[in-house]
């Protein structure tokens, strides 16, 4: 059952619960009072039959036997006799505050409901000679619950006194988990990222055991939605941590990096354009060899750094044609053995096929190249051994490895590899825009490829590209 029809049967079945608990109460009541109202001593019958016998009627007038008067006023009872209009003929023993005329109806109430004037009745109709009486025996009414003087003025308060229990321990139940959502959304507006906590630091919806409460199952899809968005956002602030100090270092390093040439720019400008000395032509043009060099290196990373955010932003555009990539990775690898970094370091370079033709910007997949194969030249010691090697795939697709047998890379290093910014804790020196790796990767990206590294402390690194043909 998904979240929303749980939702909906939880709502419905706990409503329906409420009711049947209103219902019952409402029954227990009714047959409380109905017993208190009604409530009759068995051993209380009144023998009105017997009275009824010894009623005379003489020329119109009634009267009782001596013998039933004396045992009506010994048991303290009293007796009306009536006509058929309900006005009174005869009495004895009667309280003052016995009526003696009855509306149509009234002594059947009083009947049924003793309570209400403090008297149980019992009552007889007959026909003597030509007159339709009534005999009504009365007594007075006698309870021995203690309950019955608060029955009428408390059962309401008791009702209402359940009533609220019950829906209170219903918008606990239901209310309490949605309260908690809404204060869990609310941290994270806030930027706390984390489940709401109770006193003493404990979380509302978890028990000792660290399983959802039973309030909490219904929206077990709910809570576990946001857990997972709470540790994504803490991990994205960590990431946004990680990634403002890293940008924090790179400009410190490429601000340290381009002051070093343009110092170099400015000095040999300086020379240059100083008075007080006439340079050869040699001394000239070594000194716009450096100056040269140095504005490359400048126009070099500025570029890096232009082109790292337009394939972020997929904003550059590849000029893909087919092309065969072995001769270019060949004359790639190649030229990079002549790197000053290259010098006592052993190079293989293998394939099975000469010709490999791929779709692909060939300026954009050699510059990818080019820092992935500089990376390992530059941060591995002498007498490593490189190897690229190129193999087809049966899937239409082309493997291409670049594997060392060097001081291979820490996991915290392999993790932030392809960072933006990021520059590896084997790096001999702080040169460089930290951004090689990452322009590597997104322009592999870029041609629909993929891009692996496997590593090992202290014995090598294999990087494995895969790119479709």
């Amino acid at each position: 059952m998904n979240l929303r029809n749980r939702v909906a049967f939880h709502f419905v079945s706990r409503l329906f619960y409420l009711i049947i608990i209103f219902t019952v109460l409402l029954f227990i009541s009714f047959l409380t009072f109905s017993f208190f109202l009604n409530e009759k001593k068995a051993n209380s019958s009144l023998p009105i039959n017997e009275i009824v016998k010894d009623t005379i009627l003489d020329n119109g007038n009634l009267s009782v036997k001596n013998g039933t008067v004396n045992y009506i006023t010994q048991h303290h009872l009293w007796l009306q006799i009536l006509d058929e209009n309900g006005n009174e003929k005869l009495f004895i023993n009667k309280p003052s505050s016995v009526p003696s005329h009855y509306a149509p109806g009234q002594l059947v109430s009083n009947y049924i409901y003793p309570a209400k004037k403090g008297y149980q009745l019992s009552v007889w109709y007959e026909k003597k000679g030509d007159k339709e009486l009534t005999w009504v025996v009365g007594k007075k009414f006698i309870t021995h619950s203690p309950l019955l003087f608060w029955a009428n003025n408390l059962w309401i308060l008791l009702i209402l006194v359940i009533g609220i229990a019950v829906a209170i321990l219903f918008g606990k139940r239901f209310a309490a988990p949605l309260l908690h959502v809404v204060s869990w959304i609310d941290n994270l507006s806030k930027g706390t990222y984390r489940e709401p906590l109770v006193h003493k630091g404990v979380i509302h919806s978890r028990n000792k055991n660290g399983k959802l409460r039973a309030e909490f199952r219904t929206y077990q899809e709910l809570m576990e939605a946001l857990r997972t968005l709470t540790e994504m956002l803490k991990q994205n602030q960590k990431e946004r941590e990680q990634l403002e100090k890293t940008r924090e270092e790179w400009i410190t390093g490429v601000s340290h990096d381009l002051k070093t040439p343009l110092s170099v720019v400015k000095g040999y400008t300086v020379l240059l354009s100083s008075k007080d000395h006439q340079w050869e032509l040699d001394n000239i043009r070594q000194f716009s060899d450096t100056m040269q060099e140095r504005v490359n290196y400048m126009e070099q990373l500025l570029e890096d750094f232009s082109l790292t955010f337009r394939l972020k932003n997929d904003a550059l555009p590849l000029n893909k044609q087919s092309d065969n990539i072995v001769n270019m990775i060949r004359e790639t690898f190649i030229s990079l053995t002549k790197l000053p970094e290259a010098k006592n370091k052993d190079f293989e370079f293998n394939t099975d096929k000469e010709v490999i033709v791929l779709n692909g910007d060939s300026a954009y997949l050699k510059r990818a190249l080019e820092n992935l194969i500089a990376n390992s030249i530059k941060h591995n010691p002498p007498y490593t051994t490189m190897k690229v090697n190129i193999h087809t795939e049966a899937s239409k697709q082309i493997k291409i490895t670049i594997e060392d047998d060097g001081i291979g890379m820490e996991e915290e290093v392999l993790e932030h590899l392809f960072d933006r910014y990021y520059r590896g804790t084997n790096s001999s020196s702080h040169s460089g825009s930290g951004l090689g790796m990452a322009i590597a990767r997104q322009i592999i990206l870029a041609h629909d490829g993929s891009i692996k590294i496997e590593t090992v402390p202290n014995e090598g690194t294999k990087i494995i590209i895969i790119l479709p043909l």
